[in-house]
Formats: structure tokens, C-alpha cells, sequence
């Protein structure tokens, strides 16, 4: 499991359901992946914006989570150099 996936917080039912994935940047340095948060009759109940970001001097890289409810207020916002 992704370390990431950890950090989300989920209620029994619930399940991730990937929306899309793209890459951003002038040389396509960002992943970003956003999810949708659904329950068991499929409902979204909130969504998941994961970054993978690798910085093009330093090679360093970063890791964010966003998870937020279906009202739209966050729930997680965290960061990490793994």
C-alpha cells in the first residue's frame, strides 16, 4: 500500500475510486492523482488530491495530501520528503 493511503482517513464503507491522473510542470516534474472518496451505494462523499513532486535542481522530492468532505472542507493537508 502507498504510503500515502495511510494518511487518508476512510469509515468503514467507504472506498477510494480513481478519477484522473495527469502530469504538470515545465518538464512534467508534478504527479497529481485525484480520487473520489465513495461509499458503499457509490455515493461521493468527499475527494483525494495526492501530488508526487520531484524538484528539478536537488532532485528532492515531496508528497502531498489533500482529502476533503463533500462540503468541501479539508479533512487532511499534509506533506513529506520520503
Amino acid at each position: 500500500m502507498p504510503e500515502w493511503k495511510q494518511k487518508v482517513k476512510l469509515i468503514p464503507g467507504e472506498s477510494l475510486k480513481l478519477e484522473r491522473s495527469y502530469m504538470k510542470g515545465p518538464l512534467q516534474e508534478t504527479d497529481v492523482e485525484l480520487y473520489e472518496i465513495v461509499n458503499e451505494r457509490n455515493e461521493v462523499t468527499g475527494k483525494v488530491e495526492v501530488t508526487d513532486h520531484t524538484a528539478i535542481k536537488g532532485f528532492r522530492r515531496t508528497i502531498s495530501v489533500l482529502q476533503t468532505d463533500a462540503a468541501g472542507n479539508t479533512v487532511i493537508r499534509e506533506s513529506w520528503n520520503p
